[in-house]
């Protein structure tokens, strides 16, 4: 059986003084320009590469929690103008960008480092070359996400919530990067050294667990090498699946069959909680497209339902509750994961969860003396009691169960899953409370 042990971590150190550092290595000091982000110009033209909206999004973002990078100074050029010498932005203008709007969100990021691009060197076609030298660059891989979150959350004690606040990521990033630390060694190497990328390798993890990922990636890179390539593709993995013979012919028109399935699909984008996170073109869309079907949608889709009030025993402690089980183990013909739901009154629900995985083992019945959020609807419910087992399975003793890649694959669909009770009344009040959480 492969191996598995958690990703090496780097071990806490202790700092140096920056003078005795600088004599020691023998460094001199050049200008670093701390500037009022105001005084900065910027002109389109300079820039190499056209804006990215999401990547100045995703950038803003991590400014308004993490501060700017003072390691990481705009590169600037003097311009006359009218007569007046101004610094212009020539490299880093998204970060520029990034750094306005966070301003404006209310984010004070203090003076912003500039480095000033020497006046006898300022010329066109140096600061095209400067500009897309520096744009080339090595993307973090699925495994660097994997190391930093294992640390963050592991050396320096940080939950999951800190950790997606502070670099940006959902939480099914962190399930995902669970997923590749708790692989074995051997699928680290191949993932390391470029045999197969690592969304990939964590597409195969969820899909089969982590020992026959492993086989099954060893495999397709002997089928790629006998092909003259040197890293697994999708296709290598599927190259022993047998096609149909006879494959069905597309259909040239929509019948009512498929016009039901997108009306469905469209009813549950609706109900999504997520949804007024959406666009608003989208929006409008999703809207117009079922404008004036109210008298169908009773028919199809996912429908609000019934759910009777559960009642406590004389412990407060909901022992009728409603309760989801994981599908079983193979291995010992268990569930080894349920979700306990409880609907303590109209529009109030709350939960707990049993967990029977590998050595450890935790499990309680919803009780009237020790929850802490009440959830509108049970969609919202299970969803938090998704994000409380997923942090709870991230532990070492938890991920590296065999029966772990059934929890995670199961938990992965419960979140997704569309909340029939969710209406546009309570997508307002989401919206609202977000709004006043700013």
């Amino acid at each position: 059986m492969p191996k598995t042990k958690p990703l090496a971590l780097l071990p806490v150190f202790e700092t140096g003084n920056t003078k005795a550092a600088a004599a020691q290595a023998g460094a001199t000091s050049a200008d670093l320009w701390m500037t009022p982000y105001e005084s900065l110009r910027y002109d389109p033209r300079d820039n190499v590469r056209p804006v990215d909206p999401q990547w100045i999004k995703d950038l803003t973002a991590l400014m308004i929690h993490n501060g700017y990078d003072k390691g990481s100074p705009l590169h600037c050029y003097a311009r006359k103008v009218d007569g007046k010498d101004y610094f212009y932005v020539y490299k880093g203008q998204h970060r520029y960008l990034a750094a306005g709007a966070a301003i404006k969100a209310g984010k004070d990021l203090g003076k912003i480092p500039i480095v000033v691009r020497d006046s006898r060197e300022v010329k066109r076609s140096e600061m095209v070359i400067d500009g897309y030298v520096s744009n080339v660059s090595k993307p973090a891989s699925p495994l660097d996400l994997a190391m930093s979150i294992a640390e963050l959350r592991d050396v320096h004690g940080m939950d999951t919530k800190a950790i997606c606040t502070r670099l940006n990521i959902s939480e099914q990033s962190i399930r995902d990067a669970a997923l590749l630390e708790n692989a074995p060694t051997e699928l680290h190497a191949l993932v390391r050294d470029g045999s197969i990328a690592g969304t990939l390798a964590i597409e195969e993890i969820r899909a089969h667990g982590g020992d026959k990922a492993l086989e099954r990636i060893v495999s397709g890179l002997s089928k790629a090498k006998e092909a003259g390539k040197s890293k697994v593709t999708k296709k290598h993995l599927i190259a022993g699946v047998k096609a149909d013979p006879k494959p069905a012919v597309a259909p040239s028109k929509i019948n009512d069959a498929r016009a039901k399935q997108l009306l469905q699909a469209l009813q549950s984008v609706l109900h999504d909680p997520a949804f007024d996170h959406l666009s608003p073109g989208t929006m409008h869309a999703v809207h117009t497209g079922l404008h004036g079907m109210a008298d169908m949608l009773d028919a199809v889709g996912p429908l609000p339902a019934n759910h009777p009030i559960h009642v406590p025993n004389k412990h407060g402690v909901f022992d009728a509750c409603e309760t989801i089980k994981a599908p079983v183990s193979k291995r010992n013909k268990k569930s080894p994961a349920s979700i306990h739901l409880a609907h303590i009154e109209e529009g109030a629900w709350i939960h707990s969860f049993t967990l029977e995985v590998g050595s450890g083992g935790m499990s309680g019945l919803p009780s009237m003396h020790s929850f802490t959020v009440v959830y509108p609807t049970r969609g919202q419910a299970i969803r938090g009691a998704v994000s409380d087992m997923t942090r709870v399975m991230q532990s070492p003793s938890y991920a590296k169960a065999k029966e772990a890649p059934i929890v995670n694959a199961w938990l992965d669909k419960l979140y997704a899953m569309p909340d029939p009770d969710w209406t546009p009344e309570l997508a307002a009040k989401h919206a609202a409370s977000l709004e006043a959480a700013k």
